[in-house]
C-alpha cells in the first residue's frame, strides 16, 4: 500500500498484514503514515486496491458555515400584475 503524507512528499511504501479484531478486520499503520487520533477515515475499495484517506468534510463544514451566518432580512414577494388583454410581441 502506498500513501503520500502530503502532496509535495514522495510516497511511503510499507508491508503489513490484516488481522481480526473482534468481528472486524484491521491493519496496523506505522507511525510515519498514521493519521492523528480521532481522524475520521474514508475507505474505498477499487478492485484489488483499498484506498484509505481522511473523510472529506468540506460539504459538512460548508453547511455549518452557512448556518452560522446571520439570518437575512425577510423580504415580501412582489406580485406582478397580469393583464390578459395586453398583447405581447417579440422584439426583433
Amino acid at each position: 500500500m502506498k500513501r503520500a503524507s502530503a502532496p509535495d512528499t514522495a510516497p511511503v511504501t510499507f508491508t503489513t498484514r490484516q488481522f481480526k479484531a473482534g468481528n472486524s478486520y484491521a491493519v496496523r499503520l506505522p507511525v510515519g503514515v498514521a493519521y492523528p487520533p480521532g481522524t475520521v477515515l474514508s475507505v474505498v475499495r477499487e478492485g484489488q486496491k483499498t484506498v484509505l484517506e481522511p473523510k472529506d468534510e468540506t460539504h459538512e463544514a460548508f453547511a455549518n458555515w452557512l448556518m452560522s451566518l446571520p439570518r437575512a432580512a425577510k423580504f415580501e414577494r412582489m406580485e406582478m400584475e397580469y393583464d390578459p388583454e395586453e398583447k405581447w410581441s417579440r422584439q426583433k
